[in-house]
């Protein structure tokens, strides 16, 4: 087994079982779990250019790795009644129009309009945005709605910019 591309796959896919014990965990459990799945999320990538094992899988799955952690632990906190609804439509709106790419990628096949996306700085830091919010929900049991207010700012900024460039991006 190829250990340059194992090492990130599996530093991504942990935040898939993180994202699965989220909801099953004690309150110190969980912030553990988050601060595992950020050192994850900033690790996969640096690894994987490190040992230079940047593969298809890897660009597939640290997004949906991404997006199931973060589904798993605002549903979880959604459950809970940490988190209003109106802020999680908010801070989700990049994941939810990626969704709908995925979407229009599923029923139109048009594979290598989505193969060949990049991340984008409105992405990554939409990610970032979420990860300091859940760690602050988890710790605090709530987030100031100034931080909630950014995080919703840059993560519609990440959905426009996704949508203009799906939209934008040469056929196959």
């Amino acid at each position: 087994m190829n250990y340059r591309l194992l090492i990130p796959n599996l530093l991504s896919a942990a935040r898939i079982v993180l994202g699965a014990a989220f909801p099953f965990s004690s309150d110190d459990g969980r912030l553990f779990i988050i601060v595992l799945a950020m050192l994850s999320d900033g690790l996969d990538g640096l690894a994987a250019r490190w040992l230079q094992g940047e593969s298809d899988v890897g660009r597939w799955l640290d997004p949906i790795a991404d997006k199931f952690f973060v589904l798993m632990v605002t549903a979880t906190l959604l459950a809970e009644g940490t988190l209003h609804p109106l802020w999680l439509m908010g801070i989700a709106a990049r994941d939810i129009t990626v969704m709908v790419g995925l979407l229009v990628v599923v029923v139109r096949p048009q594979w290598l309009r989505w193969h060949k996306f990049q991340p984008s700085w409105w992405g990554k830091s939409t990610t970032a945005a979420q990860f300091v919010v859940l760690l602050v929900l988890v710790v605090k049991g709530s987030a100031p709605v100034w931080l909630l207010t950014i995080t919703t700012l840059v993560s519609l900024g990440a959905a426009i910019n996704y949508a203009m460039r799906f939209v934008r991006h040469p056929r196959g």
